[in-house]
């Protein structure tokens, strides 16, 4: 140590001590505390357990950074002063900071228990373990940051574990001031990791943003817990390097290793969130992070043999669960921030609610499987670890977690999956046929029931797809309804590309657009580029297709050869969602939204719209439904119907309200409120008897005569 200090040896006579041995202090005394053992010595100074005499406690005794300059030294005792303030049952107390002959010291609560990287070992702790831990900490860096202070220097040998399990968080506040006088990371850039400690802290737990020369915040420190967790799981940390270049390079760029497939889902997409390279990405508070572990210790991973689909399933435990019995209605509602299940009788009259599911993931597309006597739900869930489809076979209480997506682009072809729009179950003659429509547009089937998915290469190679463009949500193909009677043809909706259809079960696509008018572009029908927000389609009649378009509501009669404009009597022909009635292929319901400039309902009226005409003029439905101040969004996948007689028609909004009616929109009433977006609304009757559809010789309400004039009051885009 390079200090003068003025000691007092055991016989009480005052020693000068100058670039003495550290074990030479052993017996000393400083002030009222008496030097007895060395415990370590590190980057950032020597601790010793001391005795303090006046309180008759033993301390640890932390000598720092005798090379500090004056103003260094200042700054720093300021900030450890402060640091001392810190009451917190994860943090290690400060009983007192100072300065004796030039040297700086810090006395602190002596904590018996062992650093956390030493506890770890090569193959990593138990995630159970790793959650308990991980709850502490960050509720120490919460306390730490209401009060302004910020570690600096988080790592897995600043946090001390208990024999009873109680975590220390240490050096509060220490780091920065301390090792921009110790080190020069100008002259560090090929230093082993071993002493790799730079201006932020330690330098394989330093965010991107420092490693930037940005000024580090309290989301910084929200990294550095990402890479303790994530060392905690695995035994090492998730960037590695030979020399400080390759370190810095990989936080910088490289994505971390996935996680053992042992790990929780919901525990692996905490740490991913962590460690988004984006500040703003990140958890913008410790508090959440505390928050989204006490929610993840509600769940756990099993890898053993059960009736489960799926290398791994995901057990939901702390959730109460559905109880579904045969003819229950059971509806599936996706949010932004996970899956809601919701069971009732054929009455409709009351509602039990399960979830969330999937807690913290965006969840657009769902959807309930009982081909071949299934029970089966599936998800598509979107987190920071990207898009993956996951499916329920006991109304979930557990699901399939795939530690790989299996909906993927193949190399090569320049796309990457951000989203799973929609989710298509084949035919019933075909039980282990599914088709997926993502982001980027594109179509995936899959002939195993799930297991391996392919591209569809005619429709993602096609001649249009380049001058595709993104609609305000994406570019994604969101609709796919396939023709009950001719196998080989199917549909799929995409926006901004229009309508496509293949005759030939998926090799060549043609558009089929005729008629839909585009607002946003010099020509105004051109051959492909509308944005069609939904198309539907009853079983009974498949060559009418219904169509809600970008300012527009549409129908063809020709399997989309032609469309016409059925835009009558509705307040605006701009809106996203549409289904049809269950067994009247004439009865469509749409929710009309006022324009793509003020997305929500006219007038701030909430109103359904019916047509049983197929389009020739249009009723709201309204009785029980706010007509005052409502100004909701209803979104092309977050309304549906029921197959029961009368139907049941279900819908939700953007501010977390699900309506639904028991008698074809007659009546209405709110279900649920307090929801977080909804995005997706699906139904199921479980075990009942399904609706057939309407004969094929059923009586076709639409008349040939002239359509009568439109109203004049609603709202509709200028031609």
């Amino acid at each position: 140590m390079n200090a003068a200090l003025s000691w007092r040896d055991q016989t009480g006579s005052p020693t000068a001590l100058v670039d003495c041995d550290p074990d030479f202090m052993i017996d000393s005394v400083l002030g009222h505390y008496r030097i007895v053992s060395k415990l370590g010595e590190g980057g950032m100074g020597v601790v010793y357990r001391a005795r303090d005499q006046v309180l008759q406690r033993d301390v640890a005794l932390k000598f720092l950074g005798a090379a500090l300059a004056g103003e260094a030294r200042q700054l720093l005792l300021r900030e450890a002063r402060a640091a001392s303030a810190l009451s917190h049952p994860n943090i290690c107390t400060v009983h007192e900071v100072g300065e004796a002959g030039g040297e700086f010291y810090i006395v602190m609560e002596l904590i018996e228990g062992k650093p956390l990287n030493t506890s770890v070992g090569d193959g990593g702790l138990p995630y159970e373990s790793v959650m308990r831990y991980g709850v502490q900490i960050a509720g120490a860096l919460a306390h730490a940051h209401g009060r302004n202070i910020i570690h600096r220097d988080l790592k897995s040998s600043n946090v001390i574990v208990t024999p009873e399990g109680l975590v220390k968080v240490l050096d509060f506040g220490l780091a920065r001031r301390l090792v921009a006088e110790a080190q020069d990371a100008g002259t560090r850039t090929m230093d082993t990791l071993e002493s790799a400690v730079t201006t932020g802290g330690t330098l394989s737990y330093m965010s991107p943003e420092v490693l930037r020369g940005e000024p580090g915040d309290l989301r910084s420190d929200l990294w550095a817990l990402g890479v303790v967790l994530y060392e905690a799981l695995t035994g090492q940390v998730p960037f590695h390097g030979r020399t400080t270049f390759e370190v810095t390079a990989a936080i910088l760029r490289e994505p971390p290793p996935p996680l053992p497939v042992r790990i929780p889902p919901g525990l692996a997409a905490v740490i991913q969130r962590c460690l988004a390279k984006e500040p703003a990405l990140r958890y913008q508070r410790a508090s959440e992070v505390q928050a989204a572990l006490e929610a993840v210790q509600s769940a756990s991973a099993v890898s053993e043999p059960s009736d489960q689909r799926g290398r791994t399933t995901t057990v939901h435990r702390g959730i109460k669960h559905l109880k579904v019995n045969s003819g229950d209605v059971v509806l599936l509602v996706g949010t932004m921030k996970g899956v809601f299940l919701l069971r009732s009788s054929a009455q409709r009259g009351r509602w039990d609610v399960a979830g969330p599911y999937f807690h913290g993931q965006a969840t657009y597309a769902l959807v309930y499987d009982d081909r071949a006597g299934r029970h089966r739900m599936w998800a598509s869930t979107v987190g920071m670890w990207g898009a993956f489809l996951r499916s329920s076979d006991d109304f979930g209480r557990t699901w399939t977690n795939p530690q790989e997506a299996p909906i993927r682009f193949p190399a090569g072809s320049g796309a990457v999956l951000k989203n799973i729009w929609h989710i298509c179950l084949g035919r019933p003659t075909d039980p282990n046929v599914m088709y997926c429509g993502v982001e980027p547009a594109a179509l995936f089937e899959s002939h195993d029931d799930g297991e391996t998915w392919s591209l569809v290469r005619g429709l993602f190679d096609h001649p249009h797809r380049p001058r595709w463009m993104p609609g305000f949500g994406g570019l994604a193909l969101h609709t796919i309804l396939l023709d009950p009677e001719n196998p080989q043809r199917m549909y799929a909706a995409i926006s901004a590309g229009g309508v496509y259809a293949t005759e030939d079960g998926g090799r060549k696509w043609q558009a089929r657009n005729r008629g839909i008018r585009v607002v946003h572009l010099p020509e105004k029908y051109p051959e492909f580029g509308q944005c069609v927000h939904k198309i539907a389609m009853h079983p009974a009649r498949p060559e009418r297709l219904f169509l809600q378009n970008h300012w527009g509501l549409y129908r063809t009669d020709n399997h989309g050869d032609t469309w016409q404009d059925i835009a009558n009597n509705v307040p605006s022909d701009f809106g996203f969602s549409m289904v049809t009635h269950p067994c009247n292929p004439d009865c469509v319901y749409i929710v009309p939204i006022e324009s793509d400039e003020f997305r929500c309902t006219p007038e701030g009226c909430l109103r359904v719209y019916r047509t049983r005409n197929a389009g020739e003029s249009w009723e709201p439905l309204t009785r029980g439904l706010p007509q005052k101040g409502a100004f909701e969004t209803v979104l092309r996948d977050a309304m549906t119907t029921d197959s029961l007689d009368p139907a049941g028609i279900y819908f939700g909004t953007r501010s977390g309200q699900l309506y639904g009616s028991a008698d074809e929109g007659k009546t209405w009433k709110k279900i649920l409120d307090g929801l977080p977006p909804v995005v997706c609304v699906k139904s199921a009757v479980v075990g009942g008897d399904r609706i057939g559809r309407a004969p094929r010789n059923a009586k076709k309400t639409v008349s040939s005569k002239r359509r009568p004039p439109r109203e004049k009051s609603r709202i509709r885009r200028k031609r």
